[in-house]
Parts: structure tokens; C-alpha cells; sequence
């Protein structure tokens, strides 16, 4: 056993968890043990048991559960070696340092130094000054608070350093700040504004630099490499400067971009942190599952954040996470937001959805899930998501949710579907497609002499694409005689090999131009009753995910869409 090991349970042995927890909770002799209200949720019954047999507390409401330490870094908003470091002094005891690793403590203090150097070389450059205080709006105390610099076109960084201390090539390349090459080594960042990113404890181990606003040489964010005390995708922009505030909401907010988060820090949503350049990574939230179990995704308003979300959601999942999602709409990134309207950032926040229904509602926005093969690509969308869900109880949820919201009947469930990841959709076998009533429709209007006799539907009413450019053809030529008609079809190759199948089953049909007149009207009288039967089903749809969402005022809308079509389909029969 350790030496830290062995002041953990020195501290354990001296402490009585019954006096640590009753500096914080009235406690109540029950039994062996003893009672209280839940510090950690409002309840009127006691539901908190501390148990000096165990030297545990358990909480029955809220399922809280631990020791001393588990306790006091909950309590107090503190990582374990401050809890640690409380409670030591409490016991009287004097911890042992731990033994420095001098390689990581060189490359910490290089970084550290760069840091210095940079912060003060932003003081001196009006163009990088003006573009975080007047374009992104930040304020001095925002850019003292993480730290953030510039990187000049001269390379004097380097100097910089001697004058504190003499580090060897090998340790400057190590710490991720220079590069080399053939000719020796050079500063990595140059004509850059400098974010710092620090550790978990509050060391900066690397940079993000920005190109300024009309610089286009290189990218336009440029990361610190992977070293011995930085790893990419195992850290976040924020960590360090939101980790109390996030024990203390009991949620960790994730954006996309470093301005973001010191934006919303300058706001007062101090819980916010963001991936460094990459997607966001199973580490990343691992790490911030020791502080909280609930992560909101706040990603940015466009095609790019809608797949972060998709990838955060399954990795959330999988650690059995409580994922949720909000948007920064109608503004691009949460940055935008705060700049334009920062009272809106606590109403987006507070109105959070369940991330998994934010999802399904952007993929079923704008599809006609009167269709088949647009139900087949739903369920294709959402199979991948349930699978990475491995809680049992959240996932029958979702799909209790799913199947609610796209009103799909029993023999339609996901439960009954093999996993897979084309999750093949089997349509009912009493299900017959529209598109026969519009083949049908347009096969009697090919052999309907005089067209203007009767009256023709709206090609609206036509939703299958290679029917409805057969039927334009035929509205487009009314007068022409058949064999000319018949011609023009042909020109268009896209429709040629539907068009030849209906001539080639001209066999069933009516003997009289009256018989087939009224034919024309009864399909034309279905049509139209199919094609509100569709809009009815896809604005309940609409409805459905509205009330999911809690957007009355969509939902409203979608209510008097369906009353008017509710009326029309009425006036029809």
C-alpha cells in the first residue's frame, strides 16, 4: 500500500463521518444509525442515513451515496485533492508531498512561462486587443481570467524564456511551443492570438492560437501537438476554470469553440466547457463524469453541430450519461448568441430537451413521413442511436417516444426488428402504395380523347415524382392527339420505362370515353383525400414533436394547419 493509501485511511480512522456530515445536515438518532433531510435535494421526509458502522451516507430519494470524502467533495464543490487536503487538516494530519516528476514539472513550466510572455505581448498589439474586445466582446477581465495572449511576428520568445531559466532543445521541443527542423528550432506560433489551456489542476500544458481577422497564412486555428503532459483528445477548453461550477449545477454545458466558453463564463455560465479542435472523445467524457452525470449540448446551429450532437449523444450513452441538447438558434454558436442576445442564453439553457428527442426532431423536420421509404430512412437514422444506449429502461423509453411521435403500429416497433445497422423496414402486407391510384389515374387520361371535358386536379396533389412528369406533360398538352402525346413522353428517357409499362398493360379497361371519365373522376376524388390524409398525418407528427419539445407556438400552428385540412377533407366526402 502506498503512502497516499496509507493517509486516506489514517484520516478515515481519526474522522468520525457522523461529525463531518452533521457540520452540514441536522442528523437524528434512528436506530444505529441516524437521519436527516438530503443536502444534496429538497425533500420534506427525511430520506438521508448516515451509518457510523459503515462510516457511509445513502440517500433513499435522490440515491446519493459515499464517505467522508465522497461527501465533502460533493458538499463543498471540491476534486478529491482539495477534499483531500480539507479533511487532512481536520484529522491533524500533515500529507506527504508527492514526489515531483521533474521532465513533466520542466515542460509545465515552459508552458507556463510562454504563457506569461504572450499575455504580455497582447498588451503591446492594438489589432489583437480590438479584435477580442470590440469583435468578440470580451473584457480585460475575461482575458485575464484565461489568460489569453498573442504571439508575435518576431521570435523572441525564446529569449523570453532564458531570462527566467536556460531549458535544453530537447525540453523546448518537448513542450509543444517550438518546432524543429533541419536548420534548428523555431517558435510553433506566430501572428496568433494565444488561448491557454490548462489542466485539471490549473497548469497550462498547451496552446490554441488564432489567426486575427485578414491573416490567411496557415489555418486558422493551430493546437499545440500532443506531448508528455498534453493529450488532445483526453483534455478540454475550460476544464480547470469550470469544474466548481460544475459540481455545483450538477451539469457540464459543452460548446464548440474556445470563445465560446470564455463567452459564456463573461455571462455568468460558468459550467461550460468545449473539445479542443476535434471531435468530441470517449476521455473527454469520462473525465467530466467525475464531477456530473448530466452534459448539455450546445453545439453550433448548422449541419457540423447537428452531427457533434449525434456523436456526443452515442458516446454519452454509452457511459450511461444523461444526455441533453439545446441550440443556439437563430444565431450560428453560442459566442453570436451572447453577443447579440445574451438574456436569451438562460431561457435556451432551462429549456433543454432530452438530446435523443432534439435528434429525431431535426430528422424528421421537412420529411413526408407518409412515405415508406421515408419512414425506412428514419428508422435507418435512429436504429444506430438506440443501439449505443445501454441503459435498458432509458432505451424502451426512446423507443416508446419514437413510435408515439412517427405513430407506428405494433408490427412496426423497433423491438420486433433485428439489430442491425440497415435495420431493413418491412411494410405491412395490407399496405398498398398511392402511386398505383396515380398510374391508374394517368392511364386513363392517356386514353381519354378530350381532356377539357372533365375537370383535372392540381399536379400538387401528384407526390410521385415520375407520375407527376407524365401528368405536367399531359396538362401541358391537353389538345395534342394521342399518338403526339404519346411522342412527347417518350422524349423524356427518365419516364420512358414507366411510361412503356403502363401501354403495356392497357388490357383491363373501360369500353366507353364515359366509363373512363368517370373513372378519372373517382382516382382524382382519391387522390386529392389521399393527399390530406398524408398533410393530417405528417402535422400530427409535427404536433407530436412540438409538445415533445415544449414549443407551444409551433404547436399551435400546426393545430389550425390540421383544422383546415381536417375541413377540406371534410367538404370531399
Amino acid at each position: 500500500m502506498d503512502s497516499n493509501r496509507n493517509q486516506i485511511d489514517e484520516i478515515k480512522d481519526r474522522l468520525d463521518i457522523v461529525q463531518v456530515v452533521e457540520k452540514y445536515v441536522r442528523l437524528k438518532k434512528a436506530g444505529k444509525n441516524y437521519s436527516g433531510l438530503c443536502p444534496f435535494h429538497t425533500e420534506k421526509t427525511a430520506s438521508f442515513i448516515v451509518s457510523p458502522d459503515l462510516q457511509r451516507y445513502k440517500c433513499f430519494g435522490c440515491g446519493e451515496t459515499g464517505d467522508i470524502f465522497n461527501f465533502i467533495q460533493k458538499i463543498e464543490n471540491l476534486d478529491f485533492p482539495e477534499a483531500l487536503e480539507k479533511l487532512a487538516k481536520e484529522a491533524g494530519i500533515t500529507l506527504q508531498k508527492r514526489e515531483v516528476n521533474y521532465k513533466y514539472k520542466t515542460l509545465e513550466e515552459i508552458n507556463y512561462i510562454a504563457a506569461k510572455y504572450f499575455y504580455n505581448e497582447l498588451k503591446k498589439n492594438k489589432q489583437a486587443l480590438n479584435y477580442l474586445l470590440v469583435d468578440r466582446g470580451l473584457t480585460k477581465e475575461s482575458i485575464k481570467n484565461f489568460g489569453l495572449g498573442f504571439a508575435p511576428k518576431e521570435p523572441n520568445l525564446r529569449r523570453f524564456l532564458s531570462k527566467e531559466k536556460i531549458f535544453s532543445t530537447s525540453d523546448l521541443v518537448k513542450s509543444g511551443v517550438f518546432n524543429k527542423n533541419e536548420r534548428g528550432i523555431k517558435e510553433k506560433f506566430s501572428n496568433r492570438v494565444m488561448f491557454p489551456i490548462r489542466s485539471k489542476r490549473g497548469r497550462v500544458i498547451a496552446f490554441n492560437g488564432r489567426l486575427l481577422p485578414g491573416n490567411k497564412w496557415g489555418p486558422k486555428y493551430l493546437n499545440s501537438p500532443d506531448t508528455p503532459i498534453f493529450h488532445k483528445g483526453e483534455n478540454l477548453f475550460g476544464q480547470y476554470e469550470s469544474r466548481q461550477e460544475i459540481r455545483k449545477k450538477d451539469l457540464a454545458i459543452i460548446c464548440e469553440g474556445s470563445t465560446d466558453v470564455i463567452s459564456a463564463h463573461q455571462f455568468g455560465i460558468k459550467n461550460t466547457v468545449a473539445p479542443l479542435g476535434t471531435g468530441l472523445t470517449k476521455e473527454q467524457l469520462e473525465s467530466l463524469s467525475l464531477l456530473t452525470k448530466n452534459v448539455l449540448f450546445l453545439f453550433d446551429n448548422d449541419k457540423a453541430g447537428q452531427d457533434a450532437l449525434i456523436r456526443g449523444f452515442k458516446i454519452a450513452s454509452e457511459l450511461k450519461l444523461n444526455p441533453y441538447a439545446a441550440t443556439p438558434q437563430p444565431y450560428k454558436d453560442v459566442d453570436e448568441l451572447l453577443q447579440k442576445e445574451p438574456k436569451k442564453i438562460n431561457q435556451i439553457i432551462g429549456n433543454k430537451k432530452e438530446a435523443f428527442s432534439l435528434i429525431i426532431s431535426t430528422a424528421i423536420e421537412n420529411r413526408d413521413l407518409s412515405k415508406l421509404e421515408e419512414i425506412t430512412y428514419i428508422k435507418n437514422y435512429i436504429s444506430p442511436l438506440l443501439e449505443s444506449v445501454k441503459d435498458s429502461s432509458t432505451k424502451q423509453l426512446y423507443i416508446r417516444k419514437v413510435e408515439k411521435i412517427l405513430k407506428l403500429k405494433p408490427n412496426h416497433s423497433f423491438e420486433t426488428e433485428p439489430s442491425s445497422k440497415t435495420n431493413c423496414y418491412k411494410p405491412h402486407r395490407n399496405e398498398q402504395p398511392y402511386s398505383l391510384r396515380y398510374v391508374n389515374f394517368v392511364k386513363y387520361l392517356l386514353l381519354l380523347d378530350d381532356k377539357n371535358t372533365v375537370e383535372l386536379p392540381s399536379p400538387k396533389y401528384i407526390t410521385d415524382k415520375q407520375i407527376s412528369k407524365i401528368y405536367n406533360i399531359i396538362l401541358a398538352n391537353k389538345d395534342t392527339k394521342r399518338e403526339t402525346l404519346y411522342e412527347k413522353i417518350k422524349e423524356n428517357e427518365e419516364i420512358l420505362p414507366l411510361f412503356e409499362d403502363i401501354i403495356f398493360n392497357l388490357t383491363d379497361i373501360p369500353k366507353t370515353q364515359e366509363e373512363i371519365k368517370g373513372e378519372i373522376l373517382m382516382l382524382a376524388k382519391k387522390i386529392k383525400e389521399d393527399y390530406y390524409k398524408d398533410k393530417q398525418k405528417n402535422l400530427s407528427i409535427k404536433i407530436a414533436i412540438a409538445e415533445e419539445n415544449n414549443d407551444n407556438e409551433k404547436s399551435e400552428k400546426y393545430l389550425k394547419e390540421l383544422m383546415k385540412i381536417n375541413k377540406l377533407l371534410k367538404e370531399l366526402k
